[in-house]
């Protein structure tokens, strides 16, 4: 619920399907709350309709609660992420989507997964470099490096990978 909370903070106008939750259904459990809204992803799909329409604003703002809403129920919130990070370079914040990417790498880390977490740190690198940030970037070029020879990686993760940094 907490990332929910914080969600709401970042978002400067809560959708009304948002409020709504948190006003009509006062009485019912945490868990079937995030279940209805998880399964149904209606924030997803708004999100990804504005990305295709252009409207990277709304597509952050979307981003970020479908984010909040799967980390709530115990998910890691891989396309919700990837997604925030192409609004947010869409919008030409690159370093803040350089963060959201390493903050997603350290989640999967984290959860154990070593594919999302190669591909997080490959978009990151990437970002990093754009925005400037050296030092970071060399950070995560190192450590995608260690992924590569230790980790056991998927043939379409070290494809992606592969694409991205060079």
């Amino acid at each position: 619920m907490l990332n929910l909370m914080l969600a709401a903070a970042l978002v400067v106008t809560a959708p009304a399907q948002l409020r709504a939750v948190d006003v009509a259904r006062p009485a019912a459990p945490i868990a079937e709350t995030l279940r209805s809204v998880s399964d149904d992803n209606e924030h997803m799909l708004k999100a990804r309709k504005a990305l295709e329409t252009g409207d990277f604003d709304l597509a952050r703002r979307e981003f970020v609660i479908a984010a909040a809403l799967e980390r709530d129920a115990g998910r890691l919130p891989k396309d919700a992420v990837f997604g925030l990070a192409h609004s947010l370079y869409s919008l030409s914040y690159t370093r803040e989507a350089a963060i959201v990417m390493n903050r997603l790498a350290e989640e999967a880390s984290q959860a154990g997964d070593v594919d999302t977490e190669a591909m997080a740190l490959a978009d990151a690198l990437w970002l990093n470099m754009e925005a400037g940030q050296r030092a970071q970037a060399r950070a995560d070029g190192s450590r995608l490096r260690h992924l590569l020879k230790t980790a056991k990686l998927s043939a379409a993760t070290r494809e992606y990978v592969s694409t991205r940094a060079r």
